[in-house]
């Protein structure tokens, strides 16, 4: 049953076109067939053939113009409804598409209606893709401020407003204009990010202009990007200070760091030079012990020193053209591992590395000694070959254990230590640092205890900085260093990538 405000049911039946061809051949028709049936009735038929040849005619002839009328009423009639019925299929696909309207009948009203609900999709469509431009071009970067005034000339352009301002304001505040009749139609939507009001736009729109609900809520969309816009612009700038402090107190940490290493060199220098002195006159183990302490007082030093260079970006390598395998030998050679063979193969095969002479020692002088500590007396395994293009390998392998799974991830990390559990290596201690000019590699260059070094039980935690300068060296120098993959039989075993020439021949 039909309620009062339920719209009439349009459609049902018979089509369109079968009802208005049946209402012209029943025009056309009927009073001709009336027509015979009176002739009929009045026996006309059987008096006069001729007159009823006639009607016969009239009524064959009735019924083709009939059809003829009815082909040119449907086409008329359902001619400008295609038009109509395509132009809203468009519109709903998105592009909009008017119809010329002409004359002042029914079909004539629904094209006009049709075209103003075209101009509408149209309008909504161009301030729906100035929403999206508003959100994609939006840089926190640039801050609130340059934010609020891009926003304005946005909003103006894309709603078709008089004027407009976009206020950093509680909404609660601003009062809102009142409607008046012919005048400009003031309009506002509040800037929100989540449940947060940090703003309004409020603007004015032409007295001539419809602003509908799907307006509103398009000028309130457009308040919520503005919104999360200002909210990121916020942040941007908070994280932005928060950098800039940051920054500043590393430089303080750095300067200080800087400070402290200089002015610690030359008192460390000389305390361990007289607990030498008096450990070689007195053979005092007292005195050893405090030489060996203040020799690793001074590496830990000078390893906080490197550091600050390499975060600084002042470590400069000085870069020349060497051979890997003699400066191996030498380094072994001081290191006078008793007991313990060294089994080089180079097969460099002429190629030389670029490298800086006293980084490489360091690095060499450091995986030497964590080998021979850690390799169980194995012999030292020591590989040189040629890798990638313009690439020398060095790898140093010991027999020992190994590194804990769990440390080989967190390796080369910045104050990272190794586990301590027993029979395994521990990584606190490989540590790399700069020699005095004309010196050659000795433990104190190596720059402290080696990756596998398990610090004395009277001795203090390693930095956690050893791995993390000796890849700095080695990257300062355009190589690096790296932890190669377990293997059966082996320990522990670093590889030196260094950059390379082949030897000229003479």
């Amino acid at each position: 049953m039909k309620t009062p405000d339920a719209p009439d049911p349009i459609g049902s039946g018979p089509s369109l076109r079968t009802r208005v061809t049946a209402a012209v051949l029943v025009a056309a028709v009927v009073p001709v067939v009336a027509l015979a049936v009176v002739l009929a009735i009045a026996d006309s038929w059987n008096a006069d053939p001729i007159v009823g040849r006639a009607a016969l005619l009239a009524i064959v002839l009735a019924v083709a113009l009939g059809l003829g009328i009815a082909v040119y009423v449907m086409s008329a009639v359902t001619g400008p409804m295609r038009r109509i019925v395509e132009a809203v299929e468009r519109t709903a696909g998105g592009t909009p598409a008017p119809i010329a309207v002409t004359g002042e009948d029914e079909i004539a009203r629904l094209a006009e209606t049709q075209n103003r609900l075209a101009a509408d999709v149209e309008r909504r469509a161009r301030e729906l893709a100035r929403i999206r431009s508003a959100a994609a071009s939006a840089t926190p970067s640039a801050g609130v401020e340059p934010l609020l005034w891009s926003a304005r000339d946005e909003v103006v352009e894309a709603f078709g407003l008089i004027d407009a301002h976009v206020l950093r304001a509680d909404p609660d505040t601003v009062p809102a204009d009142e409607r008046i009749p012919g005048e400009p139609i003031p309009i506002r939507a509040e800037l929100r990010a989540g449940e947060d009001r940090l703003g309004l736009i409020v603007g004015r729109l032409p007295a001539t202009r419809t602003w509908e609900r799907s307006d509103q809520d398009l000028l309130e969309l457009y308040g919520v990007v503005v919104g999360v816009a200002m909210r990121n612009a916020d942040l941007f700038a908070r994280v932005e200070e928060q950098n800039r402090a940051l920054m500043a107190a590393d430089e303080v940490k750095d300067d200080f760091l800087r400070g402290v290493s200089h002015n610690l060199q030359t008192p460390l220098a000389r305390i361990r030079g007289y607990a030498e002195r008096i450990s070689d006159e007195t053979s005092d183990p007292r005195a050893r012990v405090i030489a060996e302490q203040s020799e690793r007082l001074s590496r830990m030093v000078r390893q906080l020193l490197t550091v600050t260079r390499v975060d600084a970006g002042t470590l400069r390598p000085r870069l020349e053209v060497l051979a890997l395998g003699p400066r191996v030998r030498r380094t072994w050679e001081a290191l006078d591992a008793e007991g313990v063979d060294l089994d080089l193969r180079d097969d460099s095969a002429g190629w030389l590395a670029i490298a800086d002479g006293g980084q490489v020692d360091q690095v060499l002088w450091a995986l030497l000694d964590n080998a021979v500590k850690y390799g169980g007396g194995a012999p030292v395994t020591v590989s040189i070959a040629p890798g990638e293009p313009g690439e020398l390998r060095l790898t140093i392998a010991d027999g020992g254990p190994g590194i804990d799974p769990a440390d080989r991830d967190r390796l080369f990390g910045r104050f990272e230590r190794g586990s301590r559990r027993p029979g395994m290596t521990d990584l606190a201690g490989l540590a790399a640092s700069e020699p005095a000019a004309g010196q050659t590699a000795t433990a104190a260059e190596a720059g402290g205890s080696t990756a596998n070094e398990r610090p004395a039980p009277d001795a203090a935690e390693g930095s956690g900085l050893g791995l993390y300068v000796s890849r700095a060296l080695c990257r300062a120098m355009g190589g690096d260093l790296l932890l190669e993959p377990d293997a059966a039989g082996r320990g522990a075993a670093f590889t030196l990538l260094m950059p390379a020439e082949i030897a000229e021949e003479s």
